[in-house]
């Protein structure tokens, strides 16, 4: 291979990894190991819930589940949350979903990856299809707390309803 098509080689392969590193500068990564699921609660709904606030989060029904983590422990949280979603409105608007854990004195977490406002459960521009988000907590300490669902409307959204939705929330021993 001659030198010119070597240093063509090299200089894409930077290229790339410096294009890598400027692209994932802001990402902030999370991660949880566990050993074993030792609680698993499951709950559903067949009928359409639609969020009422523009830019509150508001919690869904039916999609909360109560939790222990037992003395002399620590524990995770798993949360899935599956549903079928329509989102109408603008097209710079869309439709926001969070999972959040609740503890005994009522302070709300949100559970990684923390996205806030930033994750698109569902956009406008189509009609009723499925979505899924998966979330993971941070150690717990023992305690009880409740795993819940929240939905969101931003500006310029006119309808967001859920249906035929199921929440699945594991407790991982780490």
């Amino acid at each position: 291979m001659s030198r010119l098509v070597k240093s063509a080689f090299t200089t894409v392969a930077l290229s790339g990894a410096l294009a890598l590193l400027a692209t994932s500068a802001g990402a902030v990564p999370s991660s949880q190991n566990g050993t074993q699921t030792s609680a698993q609660h499951f709950t559903g709904e067949n009928s359409p819930w639609t969020a009422q606030t523009v830019g509150a989060w508001g919690n869904i029904p039916t999609a909360s589940v109560n939790v222990t983590v037992p003395a002399g422990t620590t524990r995770f949280v798993d949360a899935r949350f599956t549903a079928e979603s329509v989102c109408v409105g603008t097209a710079t608007g869309w439709c926001s979903v969070r999972i959040v854990v609740v503890n005994a004195a009522g302070a709300t977490t949100e559970l990684q990856p923390v996205a806030s406002t930033d994750y698109r459960f569902d956009s406008p521009g189509d009609a009723e299809e499925a979505h899924a988000l998966e979330r993971f907590s941070a150690p717990l300490i023992p305690g009880n707390y409740t795993v819940r669902v929240q939905a969101l409307r931003m500006t310029g959204i006119t309808q967001f309803t859920l249906d035929d939705y199921a929440f699945a929330v594991g407790l991982i021993e780490p």
